[in-house]
């Protein structure tokens, strides 16, 4: 699954699907709604290609069948899904959420541990990031802070393609699938202080872990990087995506109703550097 690069290079058109439950988060009813309405004739026969953004399992009853089915429909269309990693897909995690819990209740102690651990496995391998017609960075949390990469997207490939724990072995890898970006109504005095003296960054007061990153800062990274926007996952939103950071930051979550909240899944459809938000009705 692009195990050889961390960064993979995805030419339009392309819906790219986010849930946090990237986020699916093991929501296997919406990821069937989005099958009925996007690829209902299955993706051969569908003149797109699909970008997951990560976080598949954790939260939701059916974080194997989710996984199950989007590794196959991988291994059949190859070049028309690609998925890339979420902060859920990290061992570490998923002990301290549901996934390796579900695993164990499905399949018993032994064979569940078994299959988790072959889950996470290809986990392990998975692409951190992607970039759409070269010019639209796709990550499942945000933009990594600049003393860990210099701001270039380049350094992503340098980290090992093999990551179990990425929190102790690799910070930037952390990062992307961490960061979040700052809100408006988050700014005050103090905090304005330390952004403009961490270029931008600020430690992610809402996590305990990784960086917010604010506008001026994405926008430095867009212009190292020659890129237009970024679209990212990570975060519920009440319509199921959010345009953020003077138009060109766009979250985008796809699981509705999500840990018992109202609110809507959303996907986003890229074609010729356009970029259209699509909400998906799942009752």
């Amino acid at each position: 699954m692009c195990a050889c690069v961390c960064v993979c290079i995805v030419l339009t058109i392309c819906y790219l699907i986010g849930s946090y439950q990237g986020d699916i988060h093991g929501n296997f009813r919406d990821l069937s709604c989005f099958e009925k309405v996007l690829w209902r004739m299955g993706p051969v026969l569908t003149p797109a290609k699909f970008l997951f953004l990560g976080d598949y399992v954790d939260r939701g009853k059916h974080g194997f069948e989710v996984v199950a089915y989007l590794f196959a429909q991988k291994l059949l269309t190859p070049s028309k899904f690609m998925l890339i990693r979420g902060n859920h897909e990290i061992r570490v995690v998923q002990e301290s959420f549901t996934y390796k819990w579900e695993c164990v209740e499905k399949f018993g102690e032994q064979l569940g541990v078994e299959v988790w651990e072959a889950t996470n496995k290809v986990f392990d391998v998975l692409p951190l990031a992607a970039v759409i017609d070269k010019k639209i960075f796709c990550v499942h949390g945000g933009i990594p802070h600049p003393d860990l990469c210099e701001g270039l997207i380049s350094s992503i490939n340098d980290i090992p393609t093999n990551l179990p724990n990425p929190m102790e072995s690799n910070l930037l890898a952390w990062e992307v699938m961490w960061n979040d970006p700052i809100r408006q109504d988050d700014i005050d005095a103090s905090i304005e202080e330390q952004l403009a003296i961490n270029n931008g960054f600020i430690d992610n007061f809402a996590r305990g872990t990784a960086h917010m990153f604010s506008a001026e800062a994405l926008n430095d990274f867009l212009k190292k990087n020659d890129l237009s926007h970024v679209i990212r996952a990570h975060e519920m939103k009440a319509a199921g995506f959010q345009i953020q950071q003077h138009g060109r930051l766009l979250t985008v979550f796809s699981s509705s109703l999500y840990c018992g909240a109202s609110n809507e899944a959303a996907c986003v459809l890229v074609d010729n550097l356009k970029i259209r938000t699509i909400r998906l009705d799942t009752t």
